[in-house]
């Protein structure tokens, strides 16, 4: 009765104490996997929140830089000409802003009205510096609204180079009627949104680019 008692007995407390270690290392090594894959999370989320922005404001840039100088009908005064009396694809341009003209809106009828005052028929794209509700070192405005917030751009990459129909990169304040080809790029940086690196002072940067090649040029 002896040896059947003796050969079920229970855990020792060094074996306990051993299990419970070997616990421990295994939780705690899923709980730093598991705050990592978390961290890693986090900071993508941001990139893509941000990365998304960045590109629908790219998307409208490009969409009406590629409209610009569409005149189907006769322009009135509203419309800026040259001193030809033809109306201006581009009003002004530079590395740091752009102002463009067309007439492809209607205010009745379904016929462009010779006007350039509707929405999207004269618009300027400029830098300007961040606001409280639209932060950064700079944004992307336009016709003065904040379009992107938190814009980076190097002094080796402006927001907008130009190039003419030969292809040739243009100066920085470009003769309007030269321009055939517009590039766009820009980033986008915030603060990394995780613990560590926040006290690190990491960011969370994306980069973008496009090119327009403008019509009636």
């Amino acid at each position: 009765m002896k040896e059947i008692f003796r050969s079920a007995r229970g855990f020792t407390t060094i074996e306990l104490l051993g299990a419970t270690l070997c616990a421990a290392i295994l939780l705690s090594a899923l709980y730093g996997f598991n705050r990592q894959q978390l961290l890693s999370l986090l900071s993508q989320e941001a990139r893509t929140a941000t990365l998304e922005d960045a590109r629908g404001a790219l998307d409208i840039m490009v969409r009406e830089l590629r409209n610009a100088g569409s005149f189907p009908a006769a322009t009135d005064a509203t419309c800026m000409k040259d001193d030809s009396g033809n109306p201006l694809r581009l009003i002004s341009a530079s590395s740091t802003s752009i102002h463009i003209q067309t007439d492809t809106q209607s205010t009745g009828g379904g016929d462009p009205d010779g006007k350039c005052t509707a929405t999207g028929e004269n618009v300027t794209y400029d830098i300007g510096s961040g606001t409280s509700t639209c932060p950064g070192p700079m944004i992307i405005r336009r016709n003065g609204v904040c379009l992107v917030a938190n814009v980076v751009i190097s002094s080796r990459e402006p927001l907008l180079t130009y190039f003419d129909i030969n292809d040739s990169q243009l100066a920085a304040i470009p003769p309007v009627d030269a321009v055939k080809r517009v590039r766009i790029q820009f980033s986008v940086e915030i603060p990394d949104p995780t613990p560590q690196a926040k006290r690190e002072g990491k960011t969370v940067k994306s980069s973008l680019s496009s090119s327009v090649t403008l019509r009636n040029s």
